[in-house]
């Protein structure tokens, strides 16, 4: 079956396509991009569904084959994963009034947040990588797609659910990833907690991110992470990123000014410095 699904604005395909790619797991999709084109498969109220996406200026062409009932679902999953309703206007309105970000949103006009298609994937993954480079978390975050991920007859293997990864011990977790012991049972422990309860609490983003931080192993970061790209929180400005505080002393030793930014556009100053720190390296 095949649906249309236009983007608020223009979306830049390109960008979209490298941030996919980024954090890429081969054993859980296939990237082409330069045919714009992304193959996964995505656990969808209890359906193994396969999707073919191709991205362009205007939106998403998808090829899936979920069954009827599930359309409707998987259609808000993807517009969550590619933000393909975010209107970033105001947003971009408000950065291009202030000098140290005035260049930036000129040079890259059509940004908006890449999420994830799946929360637990999101928490997951962000647990997974923390205090790693993302090349690291890329080969961790393999290991455990491969050990634990559904398998389809495609190839491809879903993201291993929340419930699959709290059955393991963090013993298991640890042989599985070979990440620290501490990371294992961080992982183990936020999979029990979201399977039990947190994925309820989903639609009330404070009490989520409270609960989150108690868990042990969590921190501020790993909050701050999710909450942006997880929840797609537009007040997140992720100043303690390593990226966005490089990026940060680039500008500021090229002489310019950079103010916190304004309310509202916290997401898309993040996504401007990520942007500017790629393309000047």
């Amino acid at each position: 079956m095949e649906l249309r699904l236009p983007a608020t604005g223009t979306l830049d395909a390109s960008h979209a396509l490298a941030v996919l790619a980024l954090h890429s797991l081969p054993a859980q999709e296939r990237l082409d991009p330069a045919a714009a084109q992304v193959q996964r498969i995505l656990q969808v109220q209890g359906h193994l569904v396969e999707i073919s996406l191709r991205l362009d200026a205007f939106g998403v062409s998808l090829t899936h084959d979920a069954p009827p009932e599930s359309v409707a679902r998987l259609t808000g999953i993807i517009n969550h994963w590619l933000g393909l309703q975010q209107d970033t206007s105001a947003a971009y309105a408000a950065l291009g009034a202030l000098p140290g970000y005035q260049p930036l949103a000129m040079a890259f006009p059509h940004l908006r947040l890449i999420s994830y298609p799946d929360p637990f994937e999101a928490l997951a993954t962000t647990v997974i990588g923390q205090q790693v480079s993302l090349a690291a978390a890329r080969t961790l975050g393999g290991r455990y797609v491969d050990a634990l991920g559904q398998p389809h007859n495609s190839g491809l293997q879903a993201f291993p659910s929340a419930a699959a990864t709290a059955a393991c011990t963090p013993a298991e977790l640890q042989q599985i990833i070979r990440c620290p012991l501490s990371r294992a049972v961080t992982l183990q422990s936020v999979a029990e907690w979201f399977e039990l309860s947190g994925q309820f609490l989903l639609g009330d983003a404070p009490a989520f991110l409270d609960q989150l931080q108690a868990l042990r192993g969590v921190g501020p970061w790993t909050c701050n992470y999710m909450a942006l790209r997880g929840l797609r929180d537009p007040e997140i400005f992720l100043d303690s990123d390593l990226v966005v505080r490089r990026a940060l002393g680039k500008l500021r030793d090229g002489g310019a000014v950079v103010a916190p930014p304004p309310r509202g556009a916290g997401y898309l100053a993040t996504l401007l410095l990520w942007s500017f720190d790629a393309a000047n390296p």
